[in-house]
């Protein structure tokens, strides 16, 4: 098991580090679209570009309409939120106790949120922008990864009376 504690945090560390850089790329494309700091879009106006911070230096780029920056500003958000949930879910691993209401909680945020999620923002996007088929394989794998952890998330509560009801007996 201490391999195990080891790996989760590690991998919780990597997975709070996503969730910042994507949360920080939200925020400065949110300031960058509503203030026009660090923005800049090409002549034809068809394409956009997004500075790093004081600089004219290229960070995120993408088509110039409100549709599609509509979507980025949603997937950036999806993500933020997304590598969120999975370093809680790492956090459950780190625990001396595997079982326990605080990890039955995390996975059931993190299977909900891929089950509901990835559709849900899928439908607002294509409201306003047009999605191809590659969105159909990422709803896919979220929903799959969203079952598992719902899988997950009945074993903990399994383990979780059975946990219980032998330190009752003891």
């Amino acid at each position: 098991m201490a391999t195990v504690r080891f790996i989760s945090r590690i991998l919780f560390i990597l997975t709070r580090l996503a969730a910042l850089g994507y949360g920080l790329s939200f925020l400065l494309s949110a300031l960058a679209f509503a203030t026009g700091w660090s923005f800049h879009v090409n002549e034809q106006q068809s394409r956009f570009e997004i500075y790093y911070p004081f600089t004219t230096k290229p960070y995120l780029l993408g088509e110039y309409n409100p549709g599609y920056l509509c979507m980025f500003l949603l997937l950036l958000g999806m993500y933020t939120l997304f590598f969120y949930l999975v370093s809680r879910v790492f956090t459950v691993f780190t625990q001396t106790r595997l079982f326990t209401t605080y990890g039955i909680r995390q996975l059931q945020w993190f299977y909900r949120g891929n089950l509901l999620l990835p559709t849900l923002v899928t439908v607002l996007i294509s409201l306003v922008y047009p999605l191809g088929s590659p969105v159909e394989v990422l709803i896919s794998l979220h929903f799959l990864l969203g079952v598992f952890t719902y899988f997950l998330a009945v074993i903990f509560q399994q383990g979780l009376t059975l946990q219980n009801e032998q330190d009752l007996i003891i």
